[in-house]
């Protein structure tokens, strides 16, 4: 097996792929715009790099380091979701999704299912699950159908959305909304936000393993732990705001790089196993001053860290919390993924 790394370039439409142990570039590929999203399939043997002012969407074969193909796809592709041999893409232009069968990569298909919005799209077995931010709804389809099953109107400023095994995961301003396969339909679990909750700190991105019956979400100063199957949502409360949040390799705790540039593990009922400053501080999750935020991947027993502002990618080792190595840039990293591919 083959390990790489997938990193955006700030300053142009370039993805630089590294080699995972040594951190040596070994190629440059030229996008046709810049890459607002970088993402893997499901199996992390491609990469995804969205262009969503461009309406593209470049797939990265890194087995014989080519570019597979760049497809033009409906307006502004954004929110994309890989699981389970599929990766699925909603248009924000257009209110489509595509859908990537990756034994069949570029092979898509792409389907109009409602009017422009802001949107996240699910595909749970045969039924295509679809969540809108300003319609603040669920609806179900049959995949490549346009025909609503089902619609789930609780879902308030919907942004963001996972799947657990066959879960499906949005979030809401007041909470979030489980929605749980039953028989050829879908039942709805809605799990409120505590009571006292901040204005405007909610769930809008989150963080999944296979793994583990948990799903991760932002939630201000903290990080929101959602119990698929207990349907309970637990808050974890953190030194500054997080910056970019997973689960270590195992499953069993979480990984969290802070505002204060600090990275940390954490068990699960939100105690701090090991903490590092890898980075220097800064600012809160990205606003209207378009500022690159540091960022992280994990990859084997490693994780893979970028600081913008410092040109620099660190690879720090999971087992004893220590940087094994650090290599400057020549440009400034704007997103980071991880590909391992057969030999």
């Amino acid at each position: 097996m083959s390990n790489y790394l997938l990193i955006a370039q700030a300053e142009s439409h370039r993805l630089s792929l590294l080699n995972s142990t040594t951190l040596d570039i070994i190629r440059h590929y030229d996008m046709p715009g810049r890459t607002a999203v970088l993402g893997t399939s499901s199996d992390k043997q491609y990469g995804f790099a969205i262009h969503r002012d461009d309406n593209f969407v470049s797939i990265i074969d890194p087995s014989n380091l080519t570019m597979l193909r760049t497809v033009g796809v409906d307006q502004h592709p954004t929110h994309f979701h890989a699981h389970d041999g599929y990766s699925v893409i909603f248009n924000d232009g257009v209110g489509s999704v595509s859908i990537f069968d990756e034994a069949n990569l570029p092979e898509f298909t792409t389907t109009v299912v409602t009017q422009p919005d802001h949107g996240s799209a699910l595909l749970i077995g045969d039924y295509l699950l679809v969540g809108y931010l300003r319609r603040g709804c669920v609806e179900v389809y049959r995949r490549d159908h346009t025909d609503i099953l089902q619609i789930f109107d609780c879902c308030p400023m919907l942004h963001g959305a996972t799947q657990v095994n066959d879960i499906a995961i949005f979030g809401c301003s007041d909470g979030v909304l489980l929605l749980k396969p039953d028989g050829d339909k879908f039942s709805a679990i809605k799990i409120d936000n505590p009571q006292e909750t901040p204005q405007r700190v909610r769930v809008g991105l989150f963080a999944t393993h296979p793994n583990s019956p948990f799903a991760l979400g932002n939630f201000g100063q903290g990080l929101a732990l959602i119990d698929t199957q207990a349907e309970t949502m637990h808050i974890i409360s953190l030194s500054d705001y997080p910056i970019k949040f997973s689960f270590d390799p195992t499953g069993e705790a979480i990984l969290v790089l802070t505002a204060n540039g600090v990275f940390q593990k954490i068990s699960l009922t939100g105690d701090i196993q090991h903490a590092t400053q890898v980075t220097p501080p800064t600012s809160i999750p990205k606003g209207p001053d378009g500022k690159l935020r540091p960022s992280f991947i994990v990859g084997g027993r490693s994780a893979y860290i970028i600081s913008p502002d410092e040109s620099l990618l660190v690879e720090l080792s999971l087992t004893t919390f220590v940087p094994r190595q650090r290599t400057q840039l020549d440009f400034s990293p704007s997103a980071i993924t991880f590909l391992n591919c057969p030999t």
